[in-house]
């Protein structure tokens, strides 16, 4: 029992991906970009919606011997764009997960099955939904933190969640790009010494070109970003350090402003315990149909249209429908993520 806080800590920290490919070969024509280049922004429309597919594999080993598990973990997401948001900056996105596998293997010691691990996970994060913030130039503003007082199992899965929604975002330069051009970024998320995860580190990134792909064509452009990272997660206990290098190939598209693939490499030292070896493969969509307009509605937990948080067509029938609870409930923006799953069953 002793050994499973170290083991999910683990688990907790290789949160990202792998690649070398990200359709460069067949189906990638190279073309010729505007002698004053293009200038790369996203797409942030009230109301705009963006379809994504999340695949990831790990590799786990032990620094200590030979032995080493494997993880698979996909899902889809649903980005909605909300608006500009004057309290956090940028603009607020609520993301929705759904079509949820995780298939993980864990150690004999592990005090739950396998089987019943991957089922609650899998139903904890079907139905997620997590609004975070972020800027035209595709830079997080705002992410929302874990609660102090969840599970050391829901937390690792939850965790892996917020991460994966950064991977429709890559941070661009404001001014416009040529083939070959690089550009740098600090990275740094959290409060070093506070509770909770501290990171930091250096993104290093490189325009390799303007080329056609998919069908109809369209123009994307190739960008490769490598980054070398230290993260510190703190907690009442102490802190844990780990290093992480990953190389991510993307390709954005630069008449609909948004990143049309990322796949994702990366390696994560936590010294004397684990070395993780982990790819991450992301398709976007952005559908036509769902430009412009309003903010679309906030898709939530709350069928009850007396609710005084209800959003929906619904009208309250007062005479029918009970009172609401005293206060009712904190706004759904300002919760902590939740997950619109049934509870697993059994527990």
């Amino acid at each position: 029992m002793a050994s499973a806080p170290r083991w999910l800590l683990a688990l907790l920290l290789c949160a990202a991906p792998s690649l070398s490919g990200c359709n460069t070969g067949p189906g990638l024509t190279k073309v010729e970009a505007p002698a004053e280049g293009i200038t790369l922004r996203y797409d942030l429309t009230p109301g705009q919606v963006y379809q994504g597919s999340v695949r990831r594999s790990a590799t786990i080993r032990a620094a200590s011997s030979a032995t080493s598990t494997s993880q698979s973990f996909s899902f889809d997401l649903t980005l909605t764009v909300r608006g500009p948001d004057e309290t956090r900056g940028g603009t607020a996105v609520t993301a929705r997960f759904s079509g949820v596998s995780v298939k993980w293997s864990l150690p004999p010691s592990f005090p739950v099955s396998v089987a019943e691990f991957n089922r609650t996970a899998s139903q904890q994060l079907q139905g997620l939904e997590v609004d975070f913030n972020v800027d035209d130039s595709g830079k997080i503003l705002h992410m929302p933190e874990l609660p102090d007082d969840l599970s050391a199992e829901l937390r690792v899965v939850l965790q892996q969640a917020l991460d994966a929604l950064e991977t429709a975002f890559l941070t661009v330069p404001a001014r416009p790009l040529k083939a070959g051009d690089t550009w740098k970024d600090d990275k740094k998320r959290g409060r070093r010494g506070k509770l909770g995860r501290y990171s930091e580190g250096t993104v290093t990134s490189k325009l390799d070109g303007f080329y056609k792909t998919g069908e109809p064509p369209i123009t994307v452009a190739r960008l490769v970003t490598d980054t070398d990272e230290t993260e510190i997660t703190t907690t009442s206990a102490g802190s844990h350090e780990v290093k992480k290098q990953s190389t991510i190939t993307a390709l954005f598209a630069t008449e609909q402003q948004y990143l049309y693939s990322y796949v994702n490499e990366e390696q994560i030292f936590d010294a004397g315990n684990t070395n993780t070896f982990a790819k991450t493969e992301v398709n976007w969509a952005k559908p036509a149909s769902q430009t412009g307009g309003a903010a679309a509605a906030k898709v939530q937990d709350i069928s009850d249209p007396c609710h005084p948080d209800y959003v929906g067509s619904e009208e309250c029938n007062a005479e029918a429908a009970p009172p609401a609870p005293a206060g009712g409930e904190p706004p759904a923006s300002s919760q902590p993520p939740t997950t619109s799953a049934p509870p697993p069953s059994g527990n």
